[in-house]
């Protein structure tokens, strides 16, 4: 994500030169775009789009003007109508409709849009993932004269090796080597990363951490976000919720709210910090108003469950839906489990169940859990602990911390029940340990 828009701030801030100079009185300019002027109507969504001045500031009728011009032809209105959304600065914000509006932008011509298309493409965002389709864009916008593009298209070589041939993955670790070497933070991101992964360079953790605390000096406001995320899951190294903490705290204080969504999950699970419900739905709270919309499904939950809130169904309803219009993780499948169980709404176990297996099928952590959760009770679906196992561990992967503790519980409770002494003694081994 930090990669997003990086390239493209000259642009903005020539825009916003531009809407400072011309639009000196925005009731002229209506009268002009209200006569057909594309221009017109593109300068008054400039002028309202200004988000250093407090004053004029209105995102949404940015977006009117804007699709005002774009009716009228303007092609740089369709990108700013697309940046409107991938920014999430307007209601009802989506990256399917960013992804829309910058594809009409880049088929146009529009190299900032060439820029983002790729960039969402790559990443899956508002459309399916498609590399080689990014990688064409990447490689369009350069054509066009977007030097600066080309650290990305160097990037998507470098983290997705295993779907490029092997002379550009090689080229472009040479590349985010020097480049990192000479302080570019981008490259030193992924270069630090990808130690850690130990893909596509050997993995040496204390050199990937070492980067990333470099960063941290000249980049505070994601590096601490990134170590803090190292010490929480525990993977590369150690667990330590105290550095975990200190490092989510250190990036709150340099300007990243986003953080609070990691301080929420601490107190939500009790991780280093004694569990509260009621300070976890705060922070998460705050993380949805930084724009870390993964907060959504979580907050949806402790609504669900009446955690640390009041139960209030139709609330975990509203947010898992909006969460799904973001694509975040877990929004459908959390409304599959709602309209399973006939929570807030008709039940259907059917179609509830049908959104989790979907869901489940594209790896999401909560539709992978849940699954998990169905087939070592063998409710719902026949039982299979090797299966419920396999989906606990891939939704333990990506962050879902009941369905890591699940995992632990059942691979305990496998083993206790195979041992000798336990059929010796007679004893009934339960198929769901926590009943």
């Amino acid at each position: 994500m930090k990669r997003f828009l990086a390239y493209f701030l000259p642009s903005v801030f020539a825009a916003a030169i531009l809407g400072f100079v011309a639009v000196s009185d925005p009731r002229v300019l209506e009268v002009s775009a209200g006569m057909g002027s594309a221009t017109a109507a593109k300068w008054l969504g400039d002028h309202y789009n200004r988000y250093e001045n407090k004053k004029v500031y209105d995102p949404e009728e940015a977006l009117h003007w804007f699709k005002r011009a774009a009716d009228l032809g303007n092609v740089d209105a369709l990108y700013e109508i697309g940046d409107l959304h991938f920014r999430a600065t307007i209601e009802g914000h989506t990256y399917k409709t960013a992804y829309a509006y910058y594809r009409r932008a880049a088929e146009d011509d529009h190299i900032g849009a060439m820029h983002q298309l790729a960039m969402l493409l790559e990443f899956g965002h508002g459309t399916d993932k498609d590399l080689p389709a990014a990688e064409h864009w990447f490689k369009k916008a350069i054509e066009l004269g977007s030097e600066l593009t080309e650290l990305n298209l160097t990037l998507l070589y470098f983290d997705h090796p295993e779907d490029f041939s092997a002379d550009k993955v090689s080229n472009s670790i040479e590349d985010i080597k020097r480049l990192a070497k000479e302080g570019d933070i981008y490259a030193m991101y992924a270069l630090a990363s990808a130690y850690i992964a130990g893909e596509p360079v050997s993995k040496d953790v204390d050199k990937g951490l070492s980067i990333y605390l470099d960063l941290a000096e000249k980049d505070p406001y994601y590096a601490h976000v990134t170590l803090g995320e190292i010490y929480l899951a525990g993977e590369s190294v150690e667990a330590d919720y105290e550095k975990a903490l200190d490092h989510f705290g250190k990036a709150i204080h340099a300007g990243i709210l986003s953080a609070h969504y990691h301080l929420a999950e601490m107190h939500e699970f009790g991780l280093g910090v004694e569990q509260d419900y009621s300070k976890a739905a705060q922070y998460y709270r705050k993380s949805i108003d930084a724009k870390s919309f993964g907060g959504l499904t979580n907050l949806g939950i402790l609504y669900r469950d009446g955690k640390g809130v009041e139960r209030d169904y139709e609330e975990a309803i509203r947010l898992f839906k909006r969460a799904e219009e973001l694509e975040i993780r877990g929004g459908s499948a959390n409304l599959g489990w709602m309209q399973l169980q006939g929570l807030g709404m008709p039940k259907d176990a059917s179609k509830g169940l049908a959104l989790i297996e979907a869901a489940a099928e594209e790896e999401d952590a909560y539709g992978a859990y849940y699954i998990a959760q169905f087939l070592e009770e063998g409710v719902i679906v026949a039982q299979d602990l090797d299966r419920a196992r396999e989906l606990y561990g891939i939704a333990g992967d990506r962050g879902n911390y009941p369905a890591k503790q699940a995992l632990k519980r059942l691979e305990k409770a496998q083993k206790t029940c195979a041992s000798p002494a336990k059929e010796k003694a007679g004893r009934r081994c339960p198929a769901f340990p926590y009943q």
